[in-house]
């Protein structure tokens, strides 16, 4: 009878969540529509779906502001989905891919360039004789190096690129899973981004093969400032929306969400399994708050919100469920922002150091299992580090700040631990 009653609680609450899922997805689909009312919608969609992606494309300057929102509304509802048709609870991890997936359909994922990529890993797990539900995580993040999927659609001459394309897609969806699964050993659960890295590695990899036959990458940024007031109108919904979700699911006060805030964050810490719903989606939304009050803080400086940032402001936001709280993620950006500051080429409010300073927050657990002080040298290496990383895999990979978290990992772990009077677990 207690195994019915927590079966049939368990099935309520993954509905639930099921349902809020479809509430983000749905949101995206009607700010969409009020920013591109028009047959542009459609074109503008198509547009992104054929153009060519990679760090940093903001498909609202390829598309528009609402091709660019229905793009992620489809990829949202899809892959949702798909993680329903497998049968898997909605856990915190779930709302941590899901939400990147989201957030990426606004910095080059688009359902063109990620089929592949899924296909692929399809094929991994039937090669592997075992269930595709074991490695629908890993091939969704995988989705990362869409833009090599893309960059053969452009560039392939009109009688291969289609197949250049899909077989591309699919070998890295085959691939990556074996690779992302290798490379947690190496930074032992501190990079909340291990597909990144692991896909900066394929990446690189893919890439050099590329350059050794004369292919050129381009390093063109495409950045939108159109749309600002909707985006925020929007980012704020889809926050407050959360925090109200997690106040009726229970969080109702300090001492219902304070236990988040003791994790370090280390993988795996999922806050749904281990603190439950509403205190997850309190802090999903807090986390997410503390991206987009840094963005409008430098709103006289003229940062105003696009396609990349509110994806930084997802990632953000659904690791709030897997890893990231305040305590964590506010250390690594402070060192981040500290390293913006001293570095005298690139301004604090350029592209690339905008999108380091809110995704450098993957390195949270580094924050959270050794200290702010610790937490803040995480985030300044990697401002430093992540400056020169994409030229290694030719832009190709979305998650470049995951592939250069990997790298501040290897660095200053080992450091950490040597300097440490405490004996630390690996």
């Amino acid at each position: 009878m207690v195994k019915e009653r927590l079966g049939s609680l368990r099935r309520v609450l993954t509905g639930r969540l099921y349902c809020v899922l479809l509430a983000a997805a749905g949101l995206l689909l009607v700010f969409a529509l009020l920013s591109q009312p028009d047959r542009s919608l459609l074109a503008g969609f198509w547009q992104i779906q054929i153009s060519e992606t990679g760090l940093i494309t903001d498909p609202m300057s390829t598309g528009g502001v609402g091709a660019a929102l229905l793009n992620a509304a489809l990829i949202l509802f899809l892959s949702t989905a798909l993680i329903r048709k497998m049968g898997l609870p909605f856990t915190g991890a779930a709302f941590a891919c899901l939400f990147l997936m989201a957030g990426f359909s606004l910095l080059g994922k688009n359902l063109l360039n990620i089929a592949p990529i899924v296909a692929g890993g399809f094929l991994y797990s039937v090669y592997k004789q075992e269930s595709f539900a074991r490695y629908v995580y890993l091939t969704l993040y995988g989705t990362c190096l869409s833009p090599m999927v893309s960059f053969l659609l452009v560039r392939v001459r009109p009688g291969l690129r289609w197949l250049a394309m899909a077989a591309c897609g699919a070998a890295i969806g085959f691939l990556l899973p074996s690779i992302a699964r290798f490379t947690t050993r190496i930074h032992q659960g501190y990079n909340l981004y291990n597909v990144g890295f692991a896909a900066g590695i394929l990446g690189l990899g893919i890439a050099s093969i590329l350059k050794g036959f004369g292919v050129e990458f381009d390093s063109g940024v495409s950045w939108s400032r159109e749309g600002h007031e909707l985006l925020c109108a929007m980012t704020m919904l889809l926050l407050l929306g959360l925090m109200g979700t997690g106040v009726l699911l229970g969080c109702r006060n300090w001492r219902d969400y304070r236990h988040i805030l003791h994790h370090s964050g280390r993988a795996v810490a999922d806050f749904i399994l281990l603190d439950g719903p509403g205190p997850t989606l309190v802090n999903m939304a807090l986390v997410g708050s503390v991206g987009l009050g840094y963005l409008l803080a430098l709103y006289p400086w003229g940062v105003r919100l696009n396609g990349p940032l509110v994806c930084c402001i997802f990632a953000m936001t659904g690791f709030g469920a897997f890893g990231k709280h305040p305590r964590n993620v506010l250390p690594v950006m402070a060192g981040a922002v500290l390293a913006a500051l001293l570095m005298i080429q690139v301004p604090i409010t350029s592209p690339g150091v905008l999108l380091a300073t809110l995704l450098c927050t993957c390195l949270a657990p580094i924050a959270g299992q050794f200290g702010w002080g610790w937490g803040m040298a995480a985030g300044f290496l990697h401002m430093t580090i992540v400056q020169n990383t994409s030229i290694l895999h030719g832009g190709m990979n979305l998650y470049n700040n995951g592939f250069a978290a990997g790298l501040v990992c290897i660095l200053l772990v080992p450091v950490i631990k040597s300097m440490s009077p405490e004996p630390w677990e690996d």
